[in-house]
């Protein structure tokens, strides 16, 4: 962008007529991909009583606190690593292998995920679940 700019001046374009906008986003969480040091996983600070929720990869098991929107913000609560990038417009990014167990979905996907995935960014359980996680 300083580049076209600085171009632009260079060719008399005056430099109130040259209008740049710069557009970021949060960074998504892709462990395995994008190094970031974490705390190990653990149990939430506030005890769920929902249906039991295990990360097989975390080797922890909790339950659903149900005041937490979605399986999503259950795992990171307990500082276990997911994708995501659903908070910055792309999605299916969350999709995790469901093992065992139901979830239902609120809101619904526009496009609902593999069979055998879940997308955790909207979904909640309806039972106990164990989560490729």
């Amino acid at each position: 962008m300083d580049a076209m700019t600085a171009a632009l001046t260079d060719l008399g374009l005056p430099a109130g007529r040259i209008h740049t906008e710069r557009f970021t986003s949060l960074t998504a969480v892709n462990p395995g991909v994008v190094a970031a040091a974490r705390p190990a996983p653990h149990a939430p600070a506030t005890p769920g009583a929902g249906p039991v929720i295990t990360f097989a990869r975390a080797g922890l098991t909790v339950a659903f606190d149900e005041t937490r929107a979605s399986l999503l913000e259950m795992a990171e609560a307990c500082d276990v690593p997911t994708r995501w990038s659903c908070r910055t417009g792309v999605c299916h990014t969350c999709a995790t292998p469901l093992l065992s167990g139901t979830i239902t979905y609120a809101p619904a996907p526009l496009t609902g995920p593999d069979t055998g995935q879940v997308l955790l960014c909207c979904a909640r359980p309806r039972s106990d679940l164990v989560l490729d996680l």
